[in-house]
């Protein structure tokens, strides 16, 4: 059976949100749509929203084509487990444009109603310089400050650090970090704390409107799905995936956005 309990096995096993990409890398379309069944939808930062058969089996075919042209190989790096939602991270290492990239990228599988499930993909599209006519993304529905409610686990620690980036209050959101701790950003880089490199990362963010949508935390990493609003009123949906130290605060912060 697939997620949504509806659709005809196919031959791709494990969490739907760790074997997308891979099934897209290594051109298994078919098992995957299969696997997906008839109450899905992707969001896709690059190729848009598909909700139905008719649109999800050309996202996918042109996914993989993309991937394809690039010579595209995934890198796996960790897999979160909540509540409602499942998350995965890897990294893409492939050509785009003609040129050698790594590209940081995330997969959120949510569980709704009705065994409905919804695939929300992460990853910079501002490494792609040809981009398809697209809509711009959805903002995710906020669950307000201050709320635990299921699949929303996210502790005292990240929300002060995601409300001192709000604020512009650099400090604070330093404070629940590691010595020895990083921020990596949507396009790779590793920002350290120890060098200053964090906290100018965060600076030059300016002052940010952070809503968060839900979260699957497994208690050592918490993965925060969010809507985020630039200076300048840009507004898009990102996914900030915090890994606990065994010191209790933030050892690193990995970022993806468009």
């Amino acid at each position: 059976m697939t997620d949504d309990g509806r659709s005809p096995a196919s031959a791709l096993k494990g969490r739907l949100a760790d074997v997308y990409v891979p099934a897209l890398v290594s051109g298994t379309v078919d098992a995957l749509s299969r696997r997906l069944g008839n109450r899905a939808t992707i969001d896709d930062p690059l190729y848009g929203r598909a909700s139905s058969l008719g649109s999800i089996d050309p996202l996918l075919a042109r996914v993989a084509a993309f991937f394809a042209d690039g010579g595209a190989t995934y890198e796996h790096v960790c897999s979160t487990t909540g509540v409602d939602r499942d998350a995965a991270e890897g990294r893409l290492a492939m050509k785009i444009d003609g040129e050698a990239r790594e590209l940081p990228i995330a997969i959120v599988a949510e569980r709704r109603r009705l065994r409905e499930i919804e695939l929300r993909v992460y990853y910079a599209t501002v490494a792609v310089r040809a981009q398809p006519q697209r809509k711009p993304r959805a903002a995710l529905i906020s669950t307000g400050p201050g709320s635990t409610g299921p699949g929303l686990l996210v502790v005292d620690l990240v929300e002060s650090i995601v409300a001192g980036v709000k604020s512009g209050a650099i400090e604070q959101a330093l404070a629940g970090f590691e010595e020895r701790s990083r921020i990596v950003d949507p396009a790779g880089r590793a920002h350290d704390k120890a060098d200053g490199a964090m906290g100018a990362f965060l600076t030059e963010l300016g002052t940010l409107d952070i809503a968060i949508g839900g979260s699957a935390d497994d208690g050592r990493t918490a993965c925060v799905e969010a809507t985020v609003t630039r200076p300048g009123g840009q507004t898009a949906p990102a996914l900030l995936a915090f890994q606990r130290g065994d010191s209790g605060l933030v050892h690193e912060l990995r970022v993806y956005w468009d």
